[in-house]
């Protein structure tokens, strides 16, 4: 016979927390590169220097994207783990009524 499962739901609502506030740090890193802009002539004065710095943008730009669906991401597990737990939580408080909370 199993020996079952034992889910802690307040572990899994911390690790919610977690991944929330780490999902808040990576929105405030995009914010903040985002606003970020290089003059013309940042690499230099050769004609080539400004095809660097549309290199550049263009890299900043998808580096933001990425940012911005890694906190998606974060935000969507935070949510997912959370509904976990309180799925947990109400299955064992059925239990516990299927069984007459212990009396």
């Amino acid at each position: 016979m199993s020996q079952g499962t034992n889910v802690e739901s307040d572990a899994l609502r911390a690790y919610a927390r977690a991944a929330e506030s780490a999902a808040d740090r990576i929105a405030k890193i995009r914010g903040r590169t985002a606003t970020l802009d290089l003059s013309d002539g940042t690499f230099g004065q050769l004609p080539e220097a400004n095809s660097l710095r549309a290199d550049y943008i263009g890299q900043k730009d998808q580096s933001g994207t990425d940012l911005e669906d890694s906190a998606e991401m974060l935000r969507t597990i935070a949510e997912a783990v959370r509904g976990s737990a309180e799925n947990y939580d109400a299955n064992e408080d059925e239990t516990a009524r299927g069984f007459g909370n212990g009396a």
